[in-house]
């Protein structure tokens, strides 16, 4: 059981940290998995957050919503992933890439196709940019959320899920997709 406290938050000395993660994992899992891309690498996130959950709930000190304080640690935990995948990334040939790389079915379907494009367009945003609209679209967060997460104003969270959604809107392999499911 989660006790709330008087501004609807959960009460980090009572939290049930079982019940955190049932609440939580999948958000958690989901943005892990949309900002690293690997399964096994969001798994040890998803994990390291919630150790980190409680080992550390007397930190957590009530002001925002314990669901932005959980985000804003797996969040950190992701960059430390990432941090240590540029540190350690070896430079490759064509070559190379093109005999170690998987093959690609000949057909993928018209959803796969469109989650590629889609996870593409988001690639191209700025780091900012993208940042929010991930927290925003794969964490359920809201924007007050999404500031107190990453440490920002909220009209500052705000203009970027804007300024990206309007780059997204302009993005001319999107508009194919969004034609196309219109029968346009």
């Amino acid at each position: 059981m989660v006790n709330k406290t008087s501004n609807n938050n959960p009460d980090p000395a009572s939290c049930d940290p079982a019940e955190l993660f049932r609440t939580l994992g999948a958000s958690v899992y989901g943005y892990a998995m949309s900002v690293l891309g690997k399964a096994a690498e969001a798994e040890e996130v998803l994990s390291e957050t919630f150790l980190r959950v409680c080992k550390n709930k007397e930190q957590y000190n009530g002001r925002g919503s314990i669901r932005a304080w959980v985000f804003s640690i797996a969040r950190r935990l992701c960059v430390d992933v990432l941090r240590g995948r540029a540190k350690s990334a070896k430079p490759v040939s064509l070559p190379e890439q093109l005999a170690s790389a998987d093959p690609l079915p000949t057909v993928l379907s018209e959803k796969q196709e469109r989650q590629a494009i889609i996870a593409e367009a988001i690639e191209r945003l700025s780091a900012e940019q993208k940042e929010v609209v991930m927290l925003k679209i794969y964490g359920g967060l809201t924007f007050r959320q999404i500031s107190q997460t990453l440490g920002i104003p909220l009209n500052t969270a705000l203009g970027r899920m804007h300024q990206g959604l309007k780059r997204l809107g302009r993005d001319p392999n999107l508009a194919k997709i969004g034609r196309t499911e219109n029968g346009l």
